[in-house]
């Protein structure tokens, strides 16, 4: 058992995100398109990859454009997502690898109902870079470790600062260093939560713009640790699925906006016995309820501090994935590039 590359890729995220941005200020990376030049965006990937794309497809509709995401299969399964239409649409396929199958059928399906398609990787002269009608390559996400991390961060704050204004660049400016920070003073109290019991369900609340990474986190749970783990729409979780919760159980709280309902979802679920763990611009607020938080800064908006609010439920899979004897370095029934 391992788990060294996954563990030094996971804390070189902030100085991933500090190389990005300064290429990101110099010009060399820039979108191939205006995106105001299309009625509607759809963004695509598989897996972690996916959930990315949910991510980005919130963070454009809460700036003004009619963005959504899909799995890259659905693409490839579903004629109604490229029913023919007048509209002009642009497709936006995320990809480390560049060489998901999957995806690179469904960017051939939608050039050919008459999508705009960028293509975005982590790897140089991937597939999906040649392939697509305009790459962008953002080689600061590049990893050895078969697990996704600063791929999924770097991707996400690169179509965040490209598609975003003055005042959003300002914010992300303010993550390399937040997110050293965060790595330093909360991955030992991680460390010690998942090892404070034998757990063996875990869960991940949130929502709004958080939602997606409540579905990473729980990815991240299954891939590193070998182990059940959920996502809900944080209140959901009170309708049904707080059955299976006991003692042994994990809970991920990213927090909610309304800080009311968080603490109340959060004593709920504590009075079924399981721990809670909170994430998020206003984790502060739960002290006395939850049992350990993980802040973000407070002055961040809504989907501006993604790829900081994951940093936690990163660190929190690892630390169970050790607790529990797997090796992230090498995940069962695990492949880095799905093909077929």
């Amino acid at each position: 058992m391992s788990g060294d590359v996954t563990w030094r890729e996971l804390n070189a995220q902030p100085e991933a995100w500090a190389k990005l941005i300064r290429r990101l200020e110099g010009g060399d990376l820039a979108l191939p398109v205006d995106l105001g030049d299309f009625d509607s965006i759809v963004l695509l990937g598989s897996g972690t990859s996916y959930y990315l794309a949910l991510v980005v497809a919130d963070w454009l509709r809460r700036r003004g454009f009619d963005a959504r995401g899909v799995p890259s299969c659905e693409i490839m399964l579903d004629p109604w997502e490229t029913r023919k239409s007048d509209a002009r649409r642009l497709a936006i396929g995320f990809s480390r690898s560049g060489e998901s199958t999957e995806l690179l059928l469904a960017d051939e399906i939608l050039q050919k109902a008459g999508f705009t398609t960028i293509g975005v990787s982590c790897a140089e002269g991937s597939s999906l870079l040649g392939q697509a009608q305009h790459p962008l390559l953002v080689h600061e996400g590049f990893e050895n470790g078969l697990i996704m991390l600063q791929s999924f961060t770097s991707m996400i704050l690169a179509l965040q600062w490209l598609s975003g204004s003055a005042e959003d660049r300002a914010q992300l400016r303010t993550l390399p260093e937040a997110g050293r920070t965060l790595l330093a003073e909360r991955s030992d109290v991680l460390r010690d939560l998942a090892n404070r019991r034998g757990f063996n369900r875990f869960v991940f609340l949130g929502s709004g713009a958080d939602y997606p990474l409540c579905a990473e986190g729980a990815l991240k749970i299954q891939e590193m640790s070998i182990a059940t783990s959920e996502a809900y729409h944080s209140l959901d979780y009170r309708h049904g699925p707080k059955a299976c919760a006991d003692a042994d159980t994990a809970v991920v709280l990213f927090s909610l906006a309304d800080r009311d309902h968080g603490r109340a979802l959060a004593r709920d679920i504590k009075a079924l016995g399981a721990t809670v763990l909170v994430i998020g611009p206003d984790a502060a607020g739960y002290e006395g309820v939850a049992d350990a938080t993980a802040a973000i800064p407070q002055a961040l908006t809504e989907g501006a501090g993604a790829v900081l609010s994951i940093l936690p439920a990163q660190l929190f899979a690892f630390a169970t994935a050790i607790r529990r004897g797997k090796d992230p370095d090498a995940p069962v029934n695990l492949a880095k590039v799905v093909t077929f």
